[in-house]
């Protein structure tokens, strides 16, 4: 069946952000509640497990204060760290390749972005870095991955084989197949550190460099 439709991860897959983001949150619990270790690391371990931010910031406060956050607590560290994330993501650190975007558009009656970042964040980012223009939707947090590739199939009535989705963790593979979609995974640790997700993808290359520039090639 022929694919139609084409989504992109945006952290991780087009836009170098995981490290950044890793280093914000501990600055806000730093900040705000004077915990100076081990929130970096905790961090990192959830990237690419689908948790949005709030449940991100759910789970750290179970590990360092031993609490739920309040709902105005959940609020601030989200403020706070939205707006770090747009200045440091302003500065457009984008993988190579990303003109592909433009041209695997030229092959598909619709094009989103997707990310787990709050919405508003994503597309100001986006516009930023000029990727934008390319994109027919541009969704993200704090609605799900699931619920947000859900929304693609239902809104503009594509068949769920009729979409490929690229991304570059574990995470996106699972969405992706919970819903029949095509599935592209990126990273080089996927090329050879096989994980149940990963045998799930349709096609795993190390970089967006190596995509072809066709869909026709994707056999």
């Amino acid at each position: 069946m022929a694919i139609k439709a084409i989504g992109f991860d945006f952290d991780g897959t087009l836009i170098m952000s995981e490290d950044k983001k890793s280093g914000e949150m501990a600055s806000v619990f730093n900040e705000k509640f004077g915990i100076t270790k081990g929130v970096k690391k905790a961090y990192e371990k959830l990237v690419g497990t689908g948790k949005n931010r709030n449940q991100k910031v759910d789970y750290l406060f179970k590990q360092f204060m031993k609490r739920k956050p309040t709902k105005k607590e959940l609020q601030d560290i989200s403020n706070h760290f939205g707006d770090h994330y747009a200045q440091d993501m302003g500065k457009c650190p984008l993988f190579q390749c990303t003109n592909i975007i433009k041209e695997l558009k030229e092959q598909v009656d619709f094009m989103f972005l997707l990310s787990l970042e709050n919405k508003k964040e994503v597309k100001l980012v986006a516009q930023q870095c000029g990727v934008a223009q390319y994109f027919d939707s541009i969704l993200g947090g704090p609605t799900s991955k699931v619920e947000n590739l859900h929304e693609v199939i239902t809104k503009h009535t594509f068949k769920p084989q009729e979409i490929l989705y690229i991304g570059d963790s574990h995470s996106d593979v699972v969405a992706s197949k919970k819903l029949k979609m095509k599935v592209i995974l990126l990273g080089k640790k996927h090329t050879y550190e096989k994980l149940k997700e990963d045998l799930k993808a349709d096609f795993v290359f190390s970089s967006l460099c190596e995509i072809p520039h066709s869909i026709k090639d994707l056999k």
